[in-house]
């Protein structure tokens, strides 16, 4: 399993009994566009700390209550490796760029680059750079052997620097029954953004 970690705010004294996590904020960019066939988390430490630490400022500042939580993902069998094209069906979680090989690497900014000529934008480096392109997943994800993974880990500019996102697109992977809400009295919901309107 890994770990990952979402934030909300509420109006008020009492936190909502229920939250459901769908189209979150985490202080990313205006521009970019993250993937609606998955609920989108926080992933490790390179950067989320920042962003918790903004949630605090912002509770504070506009006078909003602020929920944490603690999420675990069931990703399969956990390889010391960098992930290869042949792997996903053993280890279904690839964090980009730092724990994909080259041949990854490679595959997916080919797929990128030509799905960005589709919609008439210009080349980029992801997944070795940040792309404000994200929504591009719904289609990775539903290309094999992308299709095995349960989730997807890659880097995120926010106004407080880089931060390390993880999309899930597998919500069966998410281990419902040890999600740790910090105060502990808001059940959460997933439920994935869908097609716009």
């Amino acid at each position: 399993m890994i770990g990952a970690k979402t934030f909300f705010f509420f109006e008020g004294q009492t936190q909502p009994s229920e939250y459901v996590v769908c189209q979150p904020d985490y202080f990313q960019k205006s521009d970019i566009s993250l993937p609606r066939s998955g609920v989108t988390l926080l992933y490790g430490h390179k950067g989320p700390g920042s962003l918790i630490g903004a949630a605090i400022r912002k509770s504070a500042s506009e006078n909003l209550g602020v929920c944490f939580a603690d999420i675990k993902i069931y990703i399969g069998e956990w390889d010391a490796n960098k992930q290869s094209l042949g792997n996903f069906h053993h280890c279904r979680f690839l964090n980009l760029p730092l724990r994909a090989n080259k041949e990854v690497l490679d595959d997916i900014n080919h797929y990128w680059n030509r799905w960005l000529e589709e919609e008439c934008l210009a080349p980029e480096s992801f997944p070795r750079k940040p792309s404000s392109n994200m929504h591009l997943l719904d289609r990775l994800i539903q290309t094999e052997p992308y299709s095995n993974l349960n989730a997807i880990a890659y880097d995120v500019v926010t106004r407080f620097g880089i931060s390390k996102f993880v999309t899930v697109f597998n919500l069966e992977s998410i281990a419902h029954d040890e999600v740790h809400v910090i105060p502990p009295s808001t059940r959460i919901k997933f439920v994935k953004p869908g097609k716009p309107d």
